[in-house]
């Protein structure tokens, strides 16, 4: 996987925990790309949104304008920088309207007092006149001993009455909004409670409809028990503007064209391992199974071993080697030999030059580059070949390991154009340290061997030996001052093949009950 699949991949990580609320790990992640990956102008934007969903005004209108400098044309970035804009205007708004309004100097005194007469007089008027017509309630001589309050919270308004000497005579309170009923504008039923310390919570929601510009005027009039009342609140609250939810542009999907298709067999370039492509997806990746391959040709599906990986990934890396037959149940199961569909040309259908059992060279008198021919499968023209070496008695061979190397036929004939003998498969060892086949063991028991003839060198007792493990039981022997022998009382294995090479001298062969133990 590429270092930018991976950013992708943590990229995919932050928008997820963005969706599921989880800000603080949103913004870790989409960090990490920013960091990486400066010039990510998506990673920026839903950086940008998730800062504005923290509260980190100034930090996400520095997202927003890393976004915009690398796609300057995005409506997306405008629209949602502009809204973080209005959250710095209106934090400034609200620090400015905490301090008081400085009062005006007052009114020049000739004018005040030319007022108040004119007033005084128009209200004698009216008094005298008015009455006998309108007849209204009377109006209560308790006015201004009431307090209520009305605040406005994130998302609720809040009306209190908090205490006053005509508090106790308060039949109830009478709220309108915008000059309409409370109770008619479908707020709810509930009132403001005649006592101290009532509170009315208004969900800020059902205002907007009632609202005129985002501004509601709440007047609150308490009635009382001689029907008389009187206005004891009058306010203005501008509600918060309403904005549309920031938008986190997705990234473009682009589709990958496949080259490969289900039941195509893959073959690493480089270390000569099979995949098997077992199903293909919409995120442009390809279901993986590891294979291994016999010496008859069959691809055997591995337990457990099964990948997704990336379609860009795996045509990098890998070629097609064959094709298996899809199963009539669409699933390929471990363990089970799949027999390749024939790939081969009319233009090679000649029979394969060599068999099972040949050993073949670059040329004929070359002896140390000999393969040995394991296989042949006539459906992908492959032979099946290893390399193969003599023991240290000159006789063919062994294998140096159990994994057979595939070949095509064209290639192979004509780099080992060759044969220099032929060996029953039965016959060839694995691993320098087998032993010959078809020979006998060349110790016995009591026998005295050695790594050289010389006086000092070190010698070893041949205790026995075990055909079923193809081990000699040694121990180290000596001479002792009495001129018999003794040997350390050990029983150590070695492999026939090892001992045999390693301790070519054979010294005298003594009765193994006679040797002391020291």
């Amino acid at each position: 996987m590429t270092d930018e699949d991976e950013i992708q991949i943590i990229y995919k990580k932050g928008i997820e925990a963005f969706r599921r609320g989880e800000l603080q790990k949103a913004s870790g992640l989409l960090l990490q790309v920013v960091e990486t990956t400066e010039e990510d102008h998506h990673a920026w934007n839903a950086l940008g949104v998730v800062f504005t969903k923290m509260g980190k005004y100034e930090d996400a209108d520095v997202c927003f304008e890393n976004a915009l400098i690398l796609d300057p044309s995005n409506e997306v970035y405008m629209r949602n920088r502009e809204r973080n804009k209005g959250h710095i205007r209106r934090g400034i708004k609200d620090h400015l309207s905490s301090f008081q309004i400085p009062d005006f100097p007052d009114i020049k005194k000739p004018y005040t007092v030319i007022g108040i007469t004119g007033a005084v007089i128009l209200f004698i008027i009216l008094a005298l006149v008015l009455p006998p017509i309108l007849n209204p309630l009377p109006q209560s001589a308790t006015s201004g001993d009431i307090l209520v309050f009305a605040d406005l919270s994130e998302d609720l308004v809040l009306i209190r009455s908090s205490d006053g000497p005509g508090l106790d005579k308060v039949k109830e309170f009478e709220i309108t909004v915008n000059n309409q009923s409370l109770k008619a504008a479908g707020t709810g039923g509930r009132t403001l409670g005649n006592y101290a310390g009532a509170t009315l919570a208004i969900p800020v929601d059902s205002l907007y409809p009632l609202s005129d510009e985002n501004e509601v005027t709440f007047r609150v009039t308490a009635v009382f028990n001689d029907e008389s009342y009187c206005e004891v609140l009058s306010k203005t609250l501008t509600l918060p503007v309403i904005e549309e939810e920031p938008v986190i542009e997705e990234p473009v999907f682009v589709p990958h064209d496949p080259l490969y298709k289900k039941g195509d067999v893959l073959i690493n370039k480089e270390n000569r391992t099979y995949m098997l492509v077992t199903d293909l997806f919409p995120d442009n990746q390809y279901r993986l199974e590891e294979l291994t391959r016999s010496n008859d040709g069959n691809f055997i599906i591995q337990h457990g071993l099964a990948r997704n990986g990336s379609m860009a990934e795996y045509e990098s890396l890998f070629l097609k080697s064959a094709e298996l037959p899809v199963p009539a149940d669409l699933k390929f199961r471990p363990g089970t030999p799949y027999q390749a569909i024939s790939i081969r040309t009319s233009g090679i259908e000649k029979n394969p030059l060599y068999v099972p059992g040949d050993l073949i060279s670059r040329s004929p008198g070359l002896t140390n580059d000999v393969h040995v021919i394991l296989g042949y499968d006539p459906a992908t023209d492959e032979y099946a070949t290893d390399q193969i070496h003599q023991y240290y008695t000159g006789e063919w061979g062994y294998r140096p390991g159990l994994k057979a190397e595939w070949m095509k036929r064209a290639d192979l004939e004509s780099t080992y154009p060759a044969r220099i003998s032929r060996i029953a498969l039965s016959r060839i060892g694995i691993g320098k340290d087998s032993s010959p086949p078809g020979t006998e063991p060349v110790y016995r028991a009591g026998d005295i061997i050695a790594r050289d003839r010389g006086v000092d060198a070190v010698q070893l007792l041949v205790l026995y030996y075990d055909p079923k493990t193809g081990e000699y039981g040694t121990d180290t022997i000596r001479r002792s001052f009495d001129g018999g022998w003794d040997r350390d009382g050990q029983d150590i294995p070695v492999l026939r093949s090892a001992l045999e090479r390693d301790f070519p001298y054979k010294v005298r062969n003594v009765d193994v009950s006679l040797v002391k133990i020291k």
